[in-house]
């Protein structure tokens, strides 16, 4: 998970690496010498040695892995292509809840995490054309889900999403249960556990940072969340992810594709 913005524009350049990103918030996104619009609910995937720069609106929160890519062997098939940016409308939240599985390397270590990769860009692959504009959420929903990413480890209220949505609480309400087939409220407590197990798995951040990063910040309530969604303890969680160090993970090999990816969070 990557937190950016505090400084308005930023610019990147990775040699070596592909970058996929996942976007909740949105800004211009300058890609080499063209200009992609980012919203939330977008899919990112940038060639390495190519200028990236991000004007960002705020501090913004977006979820990312860099991998690595061969060259096709002589007589492979011809390279399928992936669009730099695109949407995937419904489909995003479970793509999201994958990518962070994945980025943690949840349970099954490096080569589990290349294999989860390898499903993600085959599914961006397959994945059908989007009329954004005909399957993006309302605005007052992107809004209000980029507020709730952004302040997940602040006391949150409906009124107060609604009003900075310019729509009232019981709008809000409906257009919530409408996107996500759940309440405000709901939605933010399960954001709040899935960061919650994100950053015990892939962090060695201490328990009780991790509460307060995800606005639990009485332990007794952390805990209480964490076994009402997942039927385990914090220290469970954590402990039932076994590490490895970056440099130990090795590219997964494919006579059929040119990709061989190798993730990083």
């Amino acid at each position: 998970m990557g937190v950016h913005g505090f400084f308005g524009t930023e610019r990147y350049l990775l040699p070596d690496l592909w970058s996929l990103h996942l976007y909740t918030y949105a800004c211009p996104l300058r890609l080499g010498e063209q200009t992609l619009p980012i919203r939330p609910g977008h899919v990112g995937l940038t060639p390495p040695n190519t200028p990236v720069e991000y004007a960002y609106n705020g501090p913004s929160h977006h979820l990312y892995v860099h991998f690595q890519c061969v060259d096709p062997p002589r007589g492979a098939p011809p390279v399928t292509t992936i669009p730099a940016m695109q949407p995937l409308g419904e489909d995003f939240a479970r793509f999201y809840t994958a990518a962070e599985v994945m980025v943690s390397r949840g349970g099954g270590g490096e080569s589990r995490a290349q294999a989860r990769l390898w499903d993600l860009l085959y599914e961006l692959v397959e994945h059908p054309a989007t009329d954004d504009e005909a399957t993006a959420a309302h605005p007052a929903v992107r809004r209000s889900v980029a507020t709730i990413e952004l302040r997940l480890s602040e006391p949150l209220s409906v009124q107060e999403l609604a009003t900075q949505a310019g729509v009232s609480y019981s709008y809000l309400a409906r257009l919530f249960q409408q996107e996500y087939g759940t309440s405000v409220v709901s939605y933010i407590r399960e954001r709040r556990v899935e960061r919650a197990r994100h950053l015990l798995q892939a962090t060695t951040l201490p328990i009780k940072v991790i509460a307060a990063q995800v606005g639990l910040g009485d332990l007794q309530a952390f805990n209480k969340a964490l076994r009402r969604h997942y039927n385990k303890s914090p220290r469970q969680i954590r402990n039932g992810i076994v590490r490895k160090s970056l440099a130990e993970s090795r590219p997964l090999a494919s006579p059929n594709t040119p990709l061989s990816p190798g993730t990083r969070a």
